[in-house]
């Protein structure tokens, strides 16, 4: 099972493959807050530290958003649109 840490409390929770970030973070009680969850107002951005290559890839809405928001530097994703393949460490912001 995929690991997934939440850097600000520096916890660490296994998580099934392909279940969405969103899931674990409200499962959870960690402080990050979600408008939309359609990936169109940007409330929920996280910055990425380890793994990027184990969430799902970007699709079109999300990627838009993220250039609106100035954010579309591979480092952050917006947590309702990402997808946990493998092991991740990310950061609320």
């Amino acid at each position: 099972m995929p690991k997934v840490t939440f850097k600000n409390s520096k916890e660490t929770i296994e998580t099934a493959q392909g279940s969405l970030l969103k899931d674990a973070v409200r499962e959870n009680g960690w402080p990050i807050a979600f408008g939309c969850e359609d990936g169109v107002c940007g409330t929920c951005i996280i910055q990425v530290h380890n793994g990027k290559e184990n969430l799902a890839p970007v699709q079109e809405t999300e990627e838009q958003t993220l250039e609106m928001m100035c954010m579309k530097d591979g480092e952050h994703r917006l947590c309702c649109q990402c997808k946990v393949n493998g092991d991740v460490e990310f950061e609320g912001m």
